[in-house]
């Protein structure tokens, strides 16, 4: 080549190799200008194909749940599962229990949910029941029956011989909670709380404070008595089943009827009254629930081991005891595995089907209890230490002597029937002619009777 000569090196987009270039001195100029326009567009080729590439190989799990106190222990999970899974992303929504239900139930079918969820068998088995939900794939199912659960936790997330999902935690096993310092106040003993139904009522009654115009401004016994929902319905049954009965009973061959319509059914619905209406020891307008505990807003209610997490991060100072579900004709508690689930397009995942494994795992189970109150299902759980720790999971987690369980029927009609029954509670619960009144307490238990019974039916799931 002729004349005077310069050097310029570039460099390969592909093979990230250094490649001279010749170039004559009188055609350098033009050469630069061009150069100066293809640059740019060099840069932007590279940065799309970078993108590309970190996308390709990134992955987002999305988890849904209708326990905002969870929110917490699943970022935990997610950026622990993050440290050995480079790439692997979390997004968590958490909003309530209901609203959960109905967003879950709408998106499965059109695989625009989450990959992984948490939900009750009442909802679980509606979905499994249409086809929605997959059974829990190979390495899933082996870590399920790998001995960390008992048998009848396996049982119950086992519909036609396969698994679906993994007991997360225990859902209920529901307890009384009381406030000591009302108690002492009131002349009653903290270290012996309500054994009974009855016995309940009746400390409900000094408990309560009242104002000069006789409205309640802080309850006595804090009762589910608004909202609607599967969940009022669940806390009915704490009194409903140990009053001697229970919302459906199984009649054989896969068929149930309702066991409500009953005297059992008579005393529960009453001493819901009784205690809204005569005794007046709760009332619709003060607060309710958790945040009523939490505040002192009420000095007793029955709920699960969550609270006590929901103390520690709002109240640690409170002075509280918890006690075993008081017993009445039967003495029982509900014990209800709750699961977290893989949907269809979930289960695909290699890292998803990793993360439902390692969020169900022995390390997970002390995270849940610490950033959620909630108990593992797991058997293989430290209780000692954790007592120790926190002396009011000893209910919980041993349970006295003598008292029983019993669960949530795995049947796709469950959440209808619950739900439908909350909107007529909530009509009886408000009621006050009910007060007194035994025909009417009779009626009313017989309609909602028959109205559980007749969902059955519907179902092709009735029996006598």
């Amino acid at each position: 080549m002729g004349g005077d000569q310069t050097r310029i090196d570039c460099f390969g987009i592909n093979e990230g190799l250094q490649v001279p270039m010749i170039v004559p001195a009188q055609n350098l100029e033009g050469r630069k200008r061009r150069m100066k326009r293809i640059i740019p567009l060099v840069v932007l080729i590279a940065t799309m194909i970078a993108m590309v590439s970190v996308t390709a190989s990134a992955k987002t799990i999305n988890i849904w749940t209708g326990f905002p106190e969870l929110e917490p222990f699943y970022k935990w999970a997610g950026a622990e599962f993050a440290k050995s899974h480079p790439g692997v992303n979390f997004q968590v929504l958490s909003t309530s229990l209901r609203e959960f239900e109905q967003k879950l139930t709408a998106a499965i079918p059109t695989g625009t949910g989450p990959d992984v969820f948490d939900v009750g068998p009442y909802i679980a088995i509606k979905l499994i029941d249409a086809g929605l939900l997959p059974p829990n794939p190979p390495e899933v199912d082996a870590h399920l029956k790998g001995g960390a659960w008992s048998k009848f936790s396996v049982d119950y997330v086992t519909i036609g011989g396969k698994t679906y999902g993994i007991p997360l935690m225990n859902g209920s096993r529901a307890a009384l909670f009381y406030n000591k310092k009302m108690f002492r106040e009131a002349g009653l003993d903290p270290n012996s709380p309500p054994a009974t139904f009855p016995d309940l009522l009746q400390a409900a009654t000094k408990l309560t404070k009242y104002d000069s115009a006789g409205n309640v401004v802080r309850s006595g016994h804090s009762m589910r008595i608004s909202g609607g929902g599967s969940g009022l319905t669940e806390k009915f049954r704490f009194v409903l089943h140990n009053a001697g009965g229970d919302v459906i009973v199984p009649t054989g061959g896969g068929k149930w009827r309702n066991d409500l319509d009953n005297e059992a059914g008579q005393r529960a619905l009453q001493y819901y009254i009784d205690s809204i209406h005569k005794y007046k020891v709760d009332d619709p307008q003060v607060r309710h629930d958790s945040e009523a505990f939490v505040t002192e807003s009420t000095a007793m209610f029955l709920r699960e081991s969550w609270v006590i997490g929901e103390i520690k991060s709002k109240n640690p100072k409170l002075e509280y005891g918890v006690a075993p579900m008081p017993k009445w004709e039967r003495w029982d508690t509900l014990a209800q595995p709750w699961s977290v689930y893989m949907s269809a397009e979930g289960a695909k995942s290699k890292e998803v089907r990793e993360f439902i494994n390692f969020l169900t795992g022995k390390e997970a189970a002390a995270k849940l209890v610490e950033l959620s109150g909630w108990i593992p299902d797991r058997l293989d759980f430290d209780w000692q230490s954790l007592v120790k720790k926190t002396p009011q999971y000893q209910v919980f987690v041993n349970p006295p002597k003598g008292m029983g369980f019993f669960a949530d029927p795995v049947m796709p009609a469950f959440d209808e029937v619950q739900t439908k029954v909350a909107d007529r509670l909530v009509e009886a619960f408000l009621d006050k002619k009910l007060v007194n009144n035994q025909e009417g307490i009779k009626r009313v238990v017989h309609e909602i009777g028959g109205l559980i019974d007749s969902i059955l039916k519907r179902y092709g799931a009735y029996g006598k």
